[in-house]
């Protein structure tokens, strides 16, 4: 796979919200393709954004500690390489404009991507993680919950706004992994606003819904599967199906796109639960399943 590099912007730009219009989609309409794991790329307005970059392959993609393992909580986990069970689609784009992290976690930000990325590209990051990323060279910039970052991108306008990810529905393993970013992505173009939620590794708790309250309606909602951790030593931390397909009935989007599934051994659960719920509730939002490299347009 090549390792394509990432467009440079000077800081003063991402300070003020803007991007210069270099990076142009040249097709109409909000693109997201899935590239596995938690790892987009966004279309928006001719604005090119990567999410939660991975490009790890086979038996040692990335090295994490296991949280799928009891472990003593004051020591640690085992630290070891997981394995991608998939390859790694490629990349679609030569040019990004702007890296949004989730959390840094290494299935999220893995020691592969964190090598070819290049440390002056626009990285917008929970403020759990900004100082430690800062400390590694990359230009991070902490998006505080509720504030927002406007960019004006060349057939558009898009507004990234950070939202509380709850990796835990217990409170002490919650206050130990530290609240991450999911992100609302509003896009302003072609006389048409469309409204992307992408959750981050969250469950539906109190922050999160506060967050959320009084927002209008989601084009698309792009929830965190996997069921992870269940059975270790941390408890489960991540959703599964059907605590997804109650996510997605409480914010009745348009369209659902899960990620955070089938790419890794981390993962204990994949995507079909929330098939199955959503074949058996039948609701009126629809349940994008792409394959890894697929894309789908809004």
């Amino acid at each position: 796979m090549k390792r394509r590099e990432f467009l440079q912007l000077c800081g003063a730009g991402l300070a003020a919200g803007l991007t210069p219009a270099a990076a142009r989609s040249g097709s109409a309409g909000v693109h997201v393709r899935w590239l596995g794991g938690a790892m987009l790329e966004i279309e928006a307005a001719g604005l090119r954004i990567l999410t939660d970059p991975c490009l790890g392959e086979g038996a040692e993609a990335f090295v994490m500690g296991d949280p799928n393992e009891m472990f003593d909580l004051s020591k640690g986990p085992n630290v070891k390489p997981h394995a991608r069970l998939t390859p790694f689609p490629g990349l679609a784009q030569e040019q990004y404009d702007l890296v949004l992290l989730s959390h840094a976690h290494e299935d999220h930000f893995d020691q592969a991507a964190q090598a070819w990325l290049d440390r002056q590209v626009p990285l917008l990051a929970p403020q759990h993680d900004t100082a430690a990323l800062r400390q590694k060279g990359f230009a991070a910039q902490a998006l505080t919950h509720g504030a927002a970052r406007r960019f004006e991108a060349p057939d558009g306008l898009v507004t990234v706004t950070a939202v509380p990810a709850v990796h835990s529905l217990n409170p002490r393993i919650a206050a130990i992994l530290g609240l991450g970013n999911g992100y609302l992505i509003e896009v302003e173009a072609g006389g048409q606003r469309q409204r992307i939620y992408w959750a981050g590794d969250t469950f539906d708790a109190e922050p999160v819904a506060a967050a959320l309250a009084g927002q209008a309606p989601l084009d698309l909602f792009i929830p965190h599967l996997g069921a992870v951790g269940g059975g270790g030593a941390l408890g489960q931390i991540s959703m599964n199906c059907g605590q997804a397909a109650d996510f997605a009935a409480r914010l009745a989007p348009k369209a659902v796109l899960p990620v955070h599934h089938s790419t890794y051994a981390l993962y204990q659960e994949g995507p079909e639960g929330l098939r199955a719920a959503h074949a058996a509730a039948a609701p009126a939002w629809q349940l994008r399943l792409p394959a890894e490299g697929g894309r789908i347009t809004l």
